[in-house]
């Protein structure tokens, strides 16, 4: 079940890259709107995104598993950092990729794929546990992320409070706030909001088809070992630490640990290069790491639910 959910997500995923890669080469699409949707999508549809990912009911319970995530998603984070560091400097790549490197070992594609998988492999109680990282992450996502996006861009320069008070941002506030205050939303504003939410998966994917487009993709990606370094890291070796720090050091065998440790193994983030793009940073790079870690984790993620349920046994 758990492969034919994998297989699902990946193909879906190459289905909706299809168009963007026909209206790229039949020049449908023109530069100036691929920055228009670029803008539409991180400062309007993934905002929505968050929000609605964040409109879960509060419990002490909530509260209490949403504090244990940050915790633990902060200590993986600084981790993740550490290992990306120490890989870019061993590899000898320019001061500017080792940012995004990071920001490609932490976040992973735990909504549009996570979801369906967790969701397959331990029912729908799991989801709220998925939903509750899913707030972590944007939290991290719009803080610590763009951070590291604008630093492999460039963008050096000293940071004021209008730099730091993005879109994404303020949605990480109010669905926090909305959760914290355990206000649900009217259906006519929730569902919408929602709505709005769900076109950020296919217009990322569609934008990235018009980036693969123009990328000699298997040609340029056998030359490129940090790719393959990075898909490693990322599917194999990040997942590992997260299982061992939870099973062997917190002895946490609950749901919600066995829902971290599945979320740490998806592959490199779409939005990786949806903010590259935006940012001006290493957009290439980042199509072919999400492109080659999606396509790895077929097998990857089925592992890992092998292995847990061994270790859980």
């Amino acid at each position: 079940m758990v492969l034919a959910e994998s297989l699902n997500s990946i193909a879906m995923i190459f289905i909706m890259i299809i168009p963007g890669i026909i209206i790229k080469k039949t020049g449908i699409i023109s530069e100036k709107e691929e920055k228009g949707i670029y803008s539409i999508v991180v400062n309007l549809t993934w905002p929505c995104l968050v929000i609605d990912a964040m409109q879960i009911p509060f419990s002490e319970k909530a509260l209490i598993q949403c504090g244990y995530t940050f915790i633990i998603t902060s200590c993986i984070f600084m981790f993740a950092i550490i290992i990306a560091f120490g890989l870019t400097w061993i590899l000898k790549t320019e001061k500017e990729k080792r940012y995004i490197f990071a920001f490609m070992l932490i976040f992973g594609n735990t909504g549009f794929m996570g979801m369906p998988i967790i969701n397959a492999i331990y029912g729908k109680e799991a989801l709220f546990y998925a939903s509750i990282v899913e707030m972590v992450q944007n939290i991290f996502l719009f803080t610590m992320g763009i951070f590291l996006i604008q630093m492999s861009a460039g963008l050096n320069k000293k940071r004021n409070i209008k730099d730091i008070m993005t879109p994404g941002i303020f949605s990480v506030i109010i669905g926090f706030g909305l959760f914290v205050l355990d206000i649900e939303l009217p259906s006519f504003l929730g569902e919408s909001i929602g709505i709005i939410g769900s076109a950020t998966t296919p217009l990322a994917m569609i934008l990235l088809g018009t980036k693969l487009e123009g990328i000699s993709f298997f040609k340029k990606i056998v030359k490129r070992p940090d790719t393959y370094i990075l898909s490693f890291f990322k599917l194999i070796i990040i997942p590992c630490i997260v299982m061992f720090f939870l099973i062997f050091v917190l002895k946490d065998t609950s749901l919600l640990a066995n829902v971290i440790i599945i979320d740490f193994a998806m592959p490199v983030a779409a939005c990786a290069f949806i903010f590259s793009e935006r940012y001006n940073g290493l957009t290439e790079f980042t199509v072919e790491s999400v492109i080659l870690s999606t396509t790895i984790s077929i097998l990857t993620i089925p592992l890992f639910v092998i292995l847990m349920k061994m270790a859980f046994a």
